[in-house]
């Protein structure tokens, strides 16, 4: 059993007795199964939330410990597709590799994006990465994926 399940069966305990007490004291019509029900309610609606809570706080601290051991790459992707949003691309580039960002480039004056963007990858490949993705076919589009400049390079 890990930690936080463990925690969690003490808080859904503890909140089972904390609800059983709170409708005992309101002495509804001295009915002691419709109590013990109504505080198991209670434990099992809110039970459910905390292991949720502990388990994505727990993937997202392994996704982290993940990412610091691999290399984080930036690629630059050209011929995006106006109308495609930040979580389209990344729902398609993870198809083909970690993404850990993704950021679209907009026109400052009228917010319209530019149909280009940078998507960081966690690969040790970044040349493998780049020869699986350019070309392919996005939303109806050919996408050009590149290695990302820096942008003090001036070439």
């Amino acid at each position: 059993m890990k930690v936080g399940m463990i925690q969690c069966v003490i808080i859904s305990a503890v909140l089972a007795i904390l609800g059983y007490l709170i409708f005992a004291s309101a002495n509804i019509n001295s009915n002691l199964p419709l109590t013990v029900s109504l505080s198991l309610l209670v434990s099992g609606i809110i039970t459910p939330i905390l292991a949720s809570l502990i388990s994505s706080r727990e993937r997202t601290t392994n996704q982290q410990s993940d990412v610091s051991s691999a290399d984080v790459s930036t690629l630059y992707v050209g011929n995006l597709p106006y109308r495609a949003n930040e979580d389209a691309v990344k729902a398609f580039f993870s198809d083909f590799i970690a993404v850990q960002s993704v950021r679209l480039m907009k026109d400052r004056k009228t917010g319209k994006r530019k149909g280009y963007g940078f998507i960081e990858v966690v690969t040790d490949d970044v040349d493998s990465a780049i020869d699986q993705l350019n070309d392919t076919t996005f939303q109806e589009r050919t996408l050009k994926v590149r290695p990302a400049k820096d942008k003090n390079d001036n070439n």
